[in-house]
């Protein structure tokens, strides 16, 4: 399943895909067709997808006479738009006016938009076919995957296991060859843990690289919208698409934005890598030591490999510590009452039930067992979880603190990047509504741009074939997101972490 005339839309890729559609291989139609297949055989088994666009074979159908017309016009050897036909997933906290948007909430589910978020603009315009709306964590809460609309999404590798999360549908989707890239969101792990998860690569900008204008939010300070994919390089193309200023966000209108890309990529040779070591598991840990060990393997081909130094950094402050950052610097229960009750309100909205979290957690049409205190500390009218408290001024300046401190450490060993495990142990198994220890936060709240790529796979095991997948962390400097994707490509080139999920027929 997957193969259409010359052309298998398994690992397919988007330089690949065009070349295809160029040579008359294959049309946009067929690919959208081969994906539908897909998603018909194993959505109802992954539970990636809350809605499939019941629209997309009829926009891949005008994309084929684009390409007709551009081919006829400009010859085999024309560039087509970046995604010219190319099966996007969103995650379904993305606008569109074309499809209801849920944010994973039963109480949501007829949620609909008068017009789509910035960035799907960006897609279309970029000649993308919105192919569905991945299942994410309720409310985007968590990191295993599961919600009152779309249930639990299982991971391709192990169906025993969550795919990690928020954005875990997109990841599985992705990782099942169900599209060919997606789009997802991330406010402390979540494009990056069920990238880890799925052995697919997850992306997330320096914060204000992508506008969020129209996507469900949970904070203001930390949340960033980013690019899904198999390759680095697809993520890149997307990215490149999505990146932007919008003045309906106020983050991507930063000075920093062109000073820094226009210093970006001019500096060749050998690129310093810190090892951060206090985001390793400890050693007698048997879960963590195998992550450990398959995240070493992969260094040690990139040292043999690349022209890379890598350097191990001594322990870091306490500041550094990601328990005590989730308890003093992470945002979630201060903001997300408020960013969400201004989605809900907004203009963009053409229906919703419910205008205010309140009244969605009063319909009780949501999964309470799935999630986080967040949405309780949230609610409170009292104590404080406001914007207006001390205490919330209080993570402000330890943000601030954090983000000089990981600054002071780039200067001081001279450092390209940073490279760790994204968790510390195996993806969690369902049942489970929590994943803990991921090493995610650190990014997050230093608006850092961050990728996790695959590392490998633990030991096969019955309920896992391949083995558990196991994602690499590497975070660069801010604003300087090409680099990072540079060195991204690099290390995906030596340690050739991704296979393929072996799904039954």
């Amino acid at each position: 399943m997957g193969s259409i005339g010359s052309i298998d839309v398994k690992e397919l890729t988007i330089s690949k895909y065009h070349d295809a559609l160029r040579e008359g291989r294959t049309t946009c139609a067929e690919v959208v067709l081969a994906y539908l297949d897909r998603i018909s055989l194993y959505n109802n088994l992954l539970k990636a997808l809350i809605t499939v666009n019941k629209d997309a074979l009829d926009v891949a159908q005008q994309r084929d006479q684009e390409t007709e017309a551009l081919l006829q016009q400009h010859g085999k050897h024309h560039a087509f738009p970046p995604l010219h036909g190319v099966p996007v997933i969103l995650k379904d906290t993305y606008s569109t006016i074309d499809m209801p948007t849920t944010s994973g909430v039963k109480a949501l589910h007829s949620l609909q938009t008068k017009d789509d978020a910035f960035v799907v603009t960006k897609l279309r315009r970029a000649g993308a076919i919105i192919l569905g709306k991945a299942n994410l964590h309720e409310l985007s809460l968590e990191g295993v995957t599961v919600s009152s609309l779309g249930g639990q999404t299982r991971n391709p590798y192990d169906l025993s296991r969550t795919p990690g999360g928020s954005s875990g549908g997109t990841a599985a989707a992705l990782a099942a060859n169900l599209a060919l890239v997606g789009c997802g969101g991330d406010t402390m792990n979540s494009l990056r843990s069920p990238g880890s998860a799925c052995s697919a690569v997850g992306f997330r900008p320096t914060r204000g690289q992508i506008s969020r204008r129209g996507i469900v939010p949970v904070t203001e300070t930390q949340d960033v919208a980013g690019p899904m994919a198999r390759t680095v390089q697809d993520v890149r193309v997307l990215f490149d698409v999505m990146k932007g200023e919008d003045e309906g966000d106020e983050a991507t209108i930063d000075c920093q934005r062109n000073a820094m890309e226009s210093a970006s990529r001019i500096c060749g040779g050998r690129k310093r890598i810190g090892v951060l070591r206090s985001f390793f598991a400890d050693d007698g840990d048997p879960e963590g030591s195998i992550v450990n060990q398959i995240v070493l393997n992969a260094l040690d081909k990139a040292q043999a490999n690349l022209q890379v130094e890598l350097v191990t950094l001594s322990h870091q402050s306490a500041h550094w510590d990601i328990p005590a950052l989730v308890s003093t610097a992470d945002m979630q229960a201060y903001e997300f009452r408020s960013v969400f009750d201004t989605f809900l309100q907004s203009p963009l909205i053409a229906f919703t039930p419910h205008a205010s979290l309140d009244s969605v957690v009063a319909s009780g049409e949501y999964l309470q067992e799935a999630v986080t205190p967040v949405l309780y500390r949230t609610l409170q009218k009292d104590g404080p979880y406001s914007m207006q408290s001390p205490e919330y001024e209080s993570r402000l300046a330890t943000i601030a603190a954090l983000k000089k401190s990981v600054e002071d450490c780039f200067e001081e060993y001279q450092l390209d990047a940073l490279v760790y495990p994204h968790q510390r142990q195996l993806v969690a198994s369902i049942g489970s509504m929590v994943q803990p220890r991921r090493n995610g936060i650190l990014a997050a709240l230093t608006g850092r741009p961050a990728i996790c790529l695959p590392a490998g796979f633990s030991s096969h095991t019955e309920s896992a074939p391949l083995g558990v997948p196991i994602g690499l962390e590497l975070m660069g400097k801010p604003w300087r997101d090409d680099d990072l994707l540079d060195i991204a490509e690099q290390f995906e080139r030596v340690i050739q972490g991704r296979r393929p999920p072996d799904l039954p027929i």
